[in-house]
C-alpha cells in the first residue's frame, strides 16, 4: 500500500492590522517630509526672485551708464500737442521704467514692438490699441515663481495693454500718482515744464530721472525695486499685474472697493500689509490734510493710519516673513515684515539725510 504524504498548502498575506500599520508609518512619513519639500520649493523660488531682481538692478546700472541717469519712472503725458490731435498735457501715457530699460536687459526685440509715442490709454478696446501685442509681452524676469501664471486680461473689456509683472520701482514717501502740482488757476506751482507732473523722494518719480550723485543716501541704503506680487488670497489668472503702464483705477474685482497702482510702489504703507478691501482706508488717506506730497506722509502718521494700511499702494511678495529688494547698488536684500516703519521708510528716500546701520534691517 502505497502513502502519500499531504502536503497542506500554506499561503502568506497580510493582516487588515498590519496593512493600516504600513499606511499609517506612510501617512507619518510623508507629513514629516513635506514641511522640508516645500521648504526646498520655496528656497528655490526665492532664489530665483533674487535673481530676477539683480538682473532688473543690473540693466538699470547699464541704462545709467550710457544715459547718465536711471530711467524716468513713468511718462505722465504729453508735454507738447502730439500727433494724434491731443492738446498738451492731456494724453495719458503712463509708460514707464519697465519699457526703457528693456534694450538692457537683452530684450531688445521686445522694446521695439513698443510705439511709446502713442498713450498708453486713449479710450480704445485694449483689442484695438497699437500697442496691445506688445504691452502684453510675459518677460521671464519680471515675473517671480512664487507669483504663479497669470493669464491677463480679456482684450474685449480692457483699454490698456497689461503684462504680468511681479516688481515695481521705488516711489519714497511723496504720492505723485495722483498728485499733480497745477494750482486752481491753472498754473503749475512746481514742474510748470512737465505739466505740473514731477517729484518725489525715492528712485524713481513722473516725468524725470535719477543721477547717482542725486543719491546722497547712499545708493546700499537706498531701494531701487522691490517686490509688488498679488495678494494671497488672490488668484493668480487675475491679471492685476501690470508692467508697462503706471496709473491708479478702483478695483471692485475681488473686493468691494479699494484702488491699485501698477509698475511702482510706496514705502508709506508698511510691508505686505493687507487689501483695502472697501476703499475706506483709500478715502480716508488721500482726504483731509492731503495738500501737497508731503502731506500724504503726514496723513499716514495718523496712529493707526490710515495710509499706513493702503495695501495697494506698498510693497509686497509671497514669500513668507518679508520680501526682496534690490538697491541702488545693485544687491538684493530680504526686508523682514517686522521692520520698524521709520526705518523702512528711510530706505526709500533718497535724499532725506537719514543714517541707517546694516544692524537695523
Amino acid at each position: 500500500m502505497q502513502v502519500r504524504s499531504l502536503r497542506r498548502s500554506i499561503r502568506y498575506g497580510f493582516t487588515l492590522i498590519e496593512l493600516l500599520v504600513v499606511i499609517a508609518i506612510i501617512a507619518v512619513l510623508i507629513a514629516l517630509l513635506l514641511p522640508a519639500v516645500q521648504s526646498a520649493r520655496e528656497a528655490a523660488r526665492r532664489a530665483s526672485c533674487v535673481n530676477n531682481l539683480k538682473q532688473i538692478a543690473l540693466a538699470n546700472h547699464n541704462y545709467e551708464s550710457a544715459q547718465g541717469a536711471f530711467p524716468m519712472g513713468n511718462l505722465q503725458t504729453n508735454i507738447v500737442q502730439d500727433g494724434f490731435g491731443d492738446a498738451p498735457c492731456t494724453a495719458s501715457m503712463w509708460w514707464t521704467a519697465f519699457c526703457y530699460f528693456l534694450p538692457y536687459m537683452e530684450q531688445g526685440s521686445d522694446y521695439n514692438a513698443y510705439n511709446l509715442i502713442w498713450p498708453s490709454y486713449n479710450g480704445q478696446i485694449a483689442l484695438n490699441h497699437p500697442n496691445w501685442t506688445a504691452g502684453n509681452q510675459k518677460i521671464a524676469s519680471f515675473v517671480c515663481p512664487s507669483d504663479g501664471n497669470s493669464g491677463g486680461n480679456p482684450p474685449t473689456n480692457w483699454f490698456v495693454p497689461t503684462a504680468q509683472n511681479s516688481y515695481a520701482t521705488n516711489r519714497g514717501t511723496w504720492e505723485n500718482v495722483i498728485f499733480n502740482w497745477i494750482q486752481n488757476n491753472g498754473v503749475a506751482a512746481q514742474y510748470g515744464n512737465t505739466c505740473g507732473w514731477g517729484g518725489g523722494s525715492g528712485m524713481f518719480g513722473p516725468m524725470g530721472s535719477v543721477r547717482i550723485a542725486e543719491v546722497t543716501d547712499g545708493l546700499s541704503n537706498t531701494f531701487l525695486f522691490g517686490e509688488m506680487s498679488r495678494f494671497i488670497d488672490e488668484p493668480t489668472g487675475d491679471g492685476w499685474m501690470f508692467a508697462s503702464v503706471m496709473a491708479w483705477w478702483g478695483d471692485g474685482t475681488y473686493w468691494s472697493g479699494g484702488s491699485r497702482i501698477s509698475g511702482g510702489a510706496f514705502v508709506v504703507p508698511a510691508p505686505n500689509v493687507g487689501p483695502d478691501r472697501t476703499g475706506a482706508i483709500f478715502s480716508g488717506c488721500f482726504t483731509g490734510n492731503l495738500v501737497l506730497p508731503p502731506d500724504w506722509l503726514q496723513n499716514a502718521a495718523i496712529p493707526g493710519g490710515p495710509c499706513n494700511s493702503l495695501g495697494q499702494w506698498g510693497f509686497r511678495s509671497l514669500h513668507p516673513g518679508g520680501l526682496n529688494f534690490a538697491m541702488g547698488d545693485g544687491s538684493v536684500k530680504f526686508i523682514k515684515n517686522s521692520i520698524n516703519l521709520v526705518t523702512y521708510r528711510a530706505l526709500g528716500t533718497r535724499n532725506l539725510g537719514e543714517v541707517i546701520s546694516a544692524d537695523q534691517y
